[in-house]
C-alpha cells in the first residue's frame, strides 16, 4: 500500500500517553522537532476519561495523585487542571464468609497484636527496601537472595497473622496481589522504595489521595493541544522501527517518519510487538517476554444521590469472595453525580472478562449490593472499561515483576539501543507503574535523547 504521510524531525515518539506527551513537550520547549505516533483514535493511553451526559466524569484509567508526587502536580498546575481530595471519610466494608460488617481502622477484626505485627513488618520491609538502589534495583546488596523468593513467601516465613499478611501483599503487589505469577521480593521491595504502599503503616496520617477535576486525561489532551495537530499522528499502530545508515524510520500503515532519535513509551509487551531493524538484543527481548500486565476490568455505576453517606460509609470494601475485590467513592468535587467505582482484577478479571456483558454486569450489581444495600444493585447507569482487551494495552497499572527477572534482565529496562530509547512508567525508578512515574519517564528520556544528564533519582520518603 502507498504511503500517503511521510513526515521527518528530530525526534518521533511512539505513544501518545503521559510518558510520550511528557516527553515530547519537554522536547518541543527546548527546540527539539517531535512526531507522537498513536495507534488509538485519542491521545492517553493507560488514562481514559469519559465525560457522562448528566456531567460529571469517569476515569476508566488512571486518576489518583499522592502526596510527594511533585511532578504530575506541576504539570498540572502549568496546564490549569485543578486537583480535588478523593472522597474517603467513613467507615469499610468487610465481606468475609457471607457476612457483612463495618469496620475503621487497619483490620475488619480489631487485633492489636495483628496491627502490631503490621506495623513491625512494615517497618522491617521499608529498612530492606531502602537498602535496593532505585536505579539499579539489581545491584542491592542481597538481590539475588531476594529475587529468588516471592514476596508472599517472605511473609509466610516473617509475619504469622493471615490478616496481616494480607494486608501487607494488598499494600505493596495491589492489583499485581492476584497476577498468575507470585512478585519477587526484590520487585517488591524496590516498589515499596519507589512509591508509597508503606506509608499508611510507617507514618500514619499521611494526606489522602486527590484526583483531577474533570479527569486525568485532560493532561494528555492539554499536552496534545499544545504540541499542535500537525504533531501529533493518530490511528497508526507503528509496526517497525529501522536503524539507518543515517538516522531512524518509524513504519506503520501508510505512514513513514525519518528521524534522528526515537523514543518509545509503550508498555513492555506492546513495544515487543514492533519489529526492530537490526534486532534488539536478546536481553531486553527476553525482558519484555517476562513481564505480564495486571488485568483489570473497571467499572462504574452512577446513582442521584450518595446513599451509602447515610450509613456513615466511605465506598470501601474488603472482601473474600465476589468478582469486585476493591471500592470506592468516585464521585465529583460537587458530589454530583454519586458513583461508585469497582476493580475486577486478576483471576476474576481473566474469568469475567469471556463472559457475556450482562452476566458481568449483574456479578457486579450483585456484589455491590451485598456490599451498600438494594440501592447500590440499581444504578441509573452502569459503565465497564476491560484493559485486558485494549488490544494497546492489555493491561493496566504496568508490568511486574516476578521471581528472577529484576537480577537477570533489569539493565536492559532503560538501556538505549543506539538511537532508541525507552520511556513509559515501568521504565521509572521512582513511582513505578503511576501516572508520575510515567511523566517522571518522559522527562528523563527526553533529557537523555539531548544528551542532558537526567534528574538524579531521588528517594521520594514516606
Amino acid at each position: 500500500m502507498a504511503l500517503n504521510i511521510e513526515r521527518s524531525c528530530e525526534v518521533a515518539v511512539v505513544g501518545a500517553g503521559l510518558a510520550g506527551l511528557r516527553a515530547a513537550t519537554a522536547l518541543a520547549e527546548a527546540g527539539v522537532d517531535t512526531v507522537v505516533v498513536e495507534a488509538r483514535a485519542r491521545v492517553g493511553g493507560r488514562t481514559c476519561t469519559e465525560r457522562l451526559p448528566v456531567g460529571g466524569f469517569i476515569d476508566h484509567g488512571g486518576q489518583w495523585v499522592s502526596a510527594g508526587q511533585p511532578r504530575i502536580e506541576a504539570l498540572a498546575t502549568g496546564l490549569g487542571v485543578t486537583l480535588f481530595p478523593t472522597w474517603d471519610d467513613g467507615k469499610t466494608v468487610d465481606w468475609r464468609a457471607g457476612r457483612r460488617r463495618t469496620y475503621t481502622g487497619m483490620l475488619a477484626d480489631p487485633d492489636p497484636a495483628a496491627e502490631a505485627e503490621v506495623a513491625a513488618a512494615a517497618a522491617r520491609l521499608h529498612e530492606m527496601a531502602a537498602t535496593v538502589p532505585l536505579d539499579a534495583p539489581w545491584d542491592a546488596p542481597q538481590a539475588a537472595d531476594w529475587d529468588g523468593i516471592s514476596l508472599h513467601q517472605w511473609l509466610a516465613d516473617n509475619v504469622g497473622a493471615p490478616a496481616a499478611r494480607a494486608v501487607l501483599a494488598r499494600a505493596i503487589e495491589g492489583v499485581f496481589c492476584q497476577g498468575p505469577g507470585r512478585t519477587s521480593l526484590l520487585a517488591a521491595l524496590f516498589w515499596a522504595h519507589s512509591g508509597d504502599p508503606l506509608t499508611p503503616f510507617v507514618a500514619p496520617g499521611t494526606a489522602p489521595d486527590r484526583r483531577f477535576d474533570g479527569g486525568a486525561a485532560q493532561l494528555c489532551e492539554a499536552m496534545a493541544a499544545r504540541l499542535g495537530g500537525d504533531r501529533v499522528i493518530l490511528r497508526v499502530p507503528v509496526a517497525a522501527i529501522e536503524h539507518r545508515q543515517h538516522g531512524m524510520r518509524v513504519l506503520g500503515p501508510q505512514l513513514a517518519v525519518s528521524c534522528r532519535r526515537v523514543i518509545v513509551t509503550v508498555p513492555l509487551p506492546l513495544a515487543a510487538r514492533i519489529r526492530y531493524l537490526p534486532a534488539l538484543p536478546a536481553a531486553r527481548d527476553h525482558l519484555t517476554q517476562r513481564t505480564p500486565m495486571g488485568w483489570i476490568i473497571k467499572v462504574h455505576c452512577t446513582y442521584a444521590e450518595r446513599f451509602w453517606r447515610e450509613d456513615g460509609l466511605s465506598g470501601q470494601v474488603t472482601t473474600d469472595g465476589g468478582v469486585v475485590s476493591v471500592c470506592a467513592d468516585n464521585s465529583p468535587a460537587s458530589g454530583s453525580p454519586a458513583i461508585l467505582v469497582g476493580f475486577i482484577e486478576g483471576a476474576a478479571a481473566r474469568r469475567m472478562a469471556a463472559a457475556p456483558a450482562a452476566e458481568r454486569r449483574a456479578a457486579v450489581l450483585a456484589d455491590l449490593g451485598r456490599y451498600f444495600g438494594p440501592r447500590a444493585a440499581r444504578p441509573e447507569a452502569y459503565y465497564e472499561y476491560l484493559w485486558g482487551d485494549d488490544e494497546f494495552a492489555r493491561g493496566a497499572e504496568g508490568g511486574y515483576w516476578t521471581q528472577g527477572i529484576w537480577t537477570a534482565y533489569g539493565p536492559a529496562l532503560r538501556a538505549p539501543v543506539g538511537a532508541l530509547h525507552w520511556a513509559g512508567t515501568e521504565t521509572s525508578p521512582t513511582w513505578y507503574g503511576k501516572m508520575e512515574g510515567a511523566i517522571r519517564s518522559g522527562e528523563r528520556a527526553a533529557a537523555e535523547v539531548r544528551g542532558l544528564s537526567a534528574e538524579p533519582v531521588r528517594d521520594p520518603g514516606p
